[in-house]
């Protein structure tokens, strides 16, 4: 089956993979070889991809799914591969987004400081879970 990852970034993974496991507001599925066509809304977390004996881990901040045709296209909010992360910049986007959210400048300024933490605090934590398996 076919995946496709496109986030605001550009395409982030685009290749036929055996089984995919993502976060979804039900909780967590995998997705099989002629899985049912399904449409749902993901949640943040981890994207696991399995082809032949090799896992990419992709960090996503939140979309879409959809699974039809033996084919996955999942539409994120913000996704990025594991071994793309730089954990000293994502540390610094952390303190500088708790620090706008301090601040509290505006309604909106804040809501886009809090998407800005969320995604340094989902880049870290998979960072973190890909050391800890080295």
């Amino acid at each position: 089956m076919n995946l496709s990852v496109v986030s605001p970034e550009g395409t982030i993974y685009n290749d036929s993979v055996n089984q995919v496991s993502l976060p979804t507001e039900k909780g967590e599925i995998t997705i099989l070889p002629h899985h049912i066509a399904l449409f749902t809304k993901m949640t943040e977390g981890i994207i696991s991809i399995q082809k032949g004996i090799k896992e990419q881990i992709i960090a996503t901040v939140g979309g879409f799914v959809e699974i039809k045709n033996n084919s996955i296209t999942i539409l994120s909010d913000h996704a990025v591969k594991a071994e793309n992360i730089q954990v000293a910049q994502a540390q610094d986007a952390k303190k500088r987004a708790e620090d706008r959210m301090k601040r509290r400048d505006s309604e909106i300024d804040f809501i886009m400081a809090e998407k800005q933490l969320q995604k340094a605090i989902m880049e870290l934590k998979v960072a973190d879970k890909i050391k800890r398996r080295q």
